[in-house]
């Protein structure tokens, strides 16, 4: 759930430590080689196979007049569909998805931030922090649900679990420092492969941390309240915010950390501010986001904390891609423009427009790539060029078609290395997002 990691060196779980440790002492104080084959496709007629959760409780299965969720394993990949009140869609995460969540925070959360460090961030953060209130109830909606499927005791804080624990989890993307690139394309540079639609390629790049690695989820929220929109998140047990997104319009937002002298302003997160992940979870969920232009303005709106970069695809604008670099001081648009291209778009963890061009390895392998197609790419090119610039602490790879709202998933696994040749799976809109049956 947080953002260091090991391997990234003692450096950056040091960082984290450091940042972590000043935040709370001024709050106090103030108050990819070769293409790989065809992925596997689920496709929306096909009923997934349904398996448990690999450490279900006793009372995991239950009909949806109890439990509103279901959890189902497709292709090898959990899926995890929560539909109703946030309260509701928080308690059926916490009920199927219970051990996994104890496994994230037993067997990684908390060698990041230490029990002491949590309980002092707890009482900060869950009364700073800018949390919209329906993810607030969907916290404790989580524990409510842990409790009722066995327990929410965690062992290494000697209690049970608290929203408010998943809320800081849920926050600290605002003060560490984790990798990800990206790549989206459209127009000229797809046509013969799509007819122009858009699509993108991301890595999302964190830990190498087996407890991570073995909890990722696909989750699908359906809202109960008519104002509110289905959205598809590509994440972790446990886990609130959105990291890789799209909801029902197709606006994908794809998250990367980013490096500026805004990182983790103090002064800021004294005075408030709203954690990237979760406030990107709440835009995307409400019913009038069909479009980049609204994702932008509500980040405006925001007060910001950290130092982040959201790729922000939607299907039929033109162009239909954006960079949005967001630090305490602000938002600044990068467009379209990579190698002299109008129709290619990429994102690192260097902001280029906001910062100007830094040194970057992946960034730089990403547009000489591109110069070489001649910008020209289609779902195989992106996904090789993806598993070309992955890091060692790389989580999973996605790649999303918005207009067809199809999104295709790898999950590396502990066992695989960061440069596996999975095709991973074809996910469809319409095998995700489903109208739950009657009680």
């Amino acid at each position: 759930m947080l953002g260091g990691n090991r391997r990234l060196g003692g450096a950056v779980h040091s960082c984290v430590v450091r940042r972590l440790g000043l935040v709370i002492l001024s709050l106090g104080a103030c108050r990819a080689d070769a293409p790989p084959p065809q992925p596997r496709s689920v496709e929306p007629a096909t009923a997934p196979h349904v398996e448990a959760d690999p450490a279900p409780a006793p009372d995991e299965e239950r009909d949806s007049a109890e439990v509103h969720g279901a959890l189902k394993v497709v292709d090898g990949q959990r899926v995890l569909r929560v539909w109703g009140t946030p309260r509701q869609m928080g308690h059926a995460q916490g009920a199927l998805l219970r051990g996994s969540i104890i496994d994230v925070l037993e067997g990684y959360a908390l060698d990041v931030i230490t029990p002491s460090q949590l309980d002092a961030a707890a009482t900060l953060y869950g009364t700073i922090a800018t949390i919209p209130p329906s993810i607030r109830e969907e916290a404790e909606g989580i524990v409510e649900g842990m409790k009722a499927a066995g327990g929410a005791r965690i062992e290494r804080l000697d209690r049970d679990l608290t929203g408010v624990d998943l809320l800081v989890m849920g926050a600290m993307t605002d003060l560490v420092a984790i990798g990800c690139s990206s790549l989206s394309a459209w127009g000229a540079s797809t046509e013969a492969s799509l007819h122009g639609d858009p699509m993108v390629v991301r890595n999302l790049d964190w830990s190498d941390e087996p407890a991570l690695l073995r909890n990722q989820v696909v989750v699908v929220y359906q809202p109960q309240d008519e104002a509110r929109q289905p959205v598809v998140s590509v994440s972790f047990a446990g886990y609130l915010g959105c990291l890789s997104c799209m909801n029902e319009a197709g606006v994908t937002t794809l998250f990367n950390m980013g490096y500026g002298e805004g990182a983790a302003s103090l002064v800021e997160a004294a005075t408030g501010f709203s954690p990237a992940n979760m406030l990107i979870r709440d835009v995307l969920q409400r019913g009038e986001v069909d479009g980049g232009d609204d994702v932008e303005s509500a980040l405006r709106e925001a007060t910001h904390a950290g130092s982040y970069i959201l790729h922000v695809l939607e299907p039929s604008a033109e162009p239909p891609a954006r960079i949005l670099e967001v630090e305490a001081d602000g938002v600044h648009v990068r467009q379209p423009g990579l190698g002299g291209a109008s129709t290619v778009l990429a994102a690192t963890n260097h902001l280029r427009g906001k910062e100007g061009p830094q040194t970057c390895r992946r960034y730089d392998t990403i547009a000489r790539t591109s110069r070489a197609r001649s910008h020209r790419w289609d779902a195989e090119g992106l996904w090789a060029l993806a598993r070309e610039v992955r890091l060692p602490e790389v989580v999973h790879t996605i790649l999303v078609q918005p207009r067809t709202r199809s999104v295709r998933v790898w999950f590396r696994q502990p066992q695989e290395g960061a440069h596996a040749s999975s095709p991973g799976v074809q996910h469809h809109w319409e095998s995700l997002v489903q109208v739950p049956s009657a009680p």
